[in-house]
């Protein structure tokens, strides 16, 4: 159950069972989770209610994670919210710039969660 006052996290994943792994880890941990299943919905609730952190999934339905990057560093509102990339494939490293840090899939919760307490912390 995440406490008033407590750091949001946007969890952006096309697959409900990744998401329902991260929100579950992260509400125990007493964060507020915010979820989207596409970029455009990433964008859109980056925008409105700006997280703590990101967990972005590089392939998305409609446009991929580094565009929904793109968009998110194109805005004052929403250009330090670090962006904590979540891939199953290998990704070339000047694709990597602006990310945070990259996590591999499958990313064990306990990984991921501590990835999110670094950004939240910085």
């Amino acid at each position: 159950m995440s406490e008033p006052g407590a750091a949001s996290v946007l969890v952006v994943d096309d697959l409900p069972e990744q998401r329902e792994i991260y929100r579950a880890m992260l509400r125990h941990a007493g964060m507020r989770v915010l979820e989207a299943h596409n970029g455009e919905t990433a964008v859109d609730l980056a925008r409105a209610h700006v997280p703590a952190v990101v967990l972005l999934d590089v392939r998305l339905p409609d446009i991929d994670g580094f565009e929904v990057m793109r968009r998110l560093r194109a805005e004052p509102r929403t250009r330090q919210i670090p962006v904590l990339l979540l891939t199953a494939t290998s990704v070339p490293e000047d694709r990597l710039y602006g990310f945070a840090e990259l996590l591999t899939k499958p990313v064990p919760p306990r990984d991921a969660l501590a990835a999110v307490r670094r950004h939240l912390s910085s």
